[in-house]
């Protein structure tokens, strides 16, 4: 039901003339035209400011990537030596 509604509304509005719906005065439209390019366009004439970069948290990837270096540093690097202490075998009395 509600689809054959719509069809016959979407024919309705197909058969209707957009140009009289939507007709303006040629008048109108030339002198709008002229007075809008008679206005400069205002340019700024700064950057905008985008923030102190030094101190942000960086990206998801960034982040990862550095991880993944420092894991890799660590296990390239060798282990620090320990220690060894030798002991005498035990005796028996």
């Amino acid at each position: 039901m509600y689809k054959q509604l719509l069809v016959l509304l979407l024919a309705f509005l197909i058969l209707l003339e957009p140009a009289s719906a939507v007709a303006e005065p040629i008048i109108s439209a030339a002198t709008t035209e002229a007075s809008v390019e008679a206005r400069p366009i205002p340019r700024p004439n700064y950057k905008r400011y985008k923030g102190r970069k030094k101190h942000r948290k960086p990206g998801f990837f960034k982040r990862w990537k550095a991880r993944r270096n420092a894991k890799r540093k660590l296990q390239a690097k060798p282990a620090p030596r320990k220690g060894v202490i030798t002991v005498d075998p035990p005796t028996r009395n």
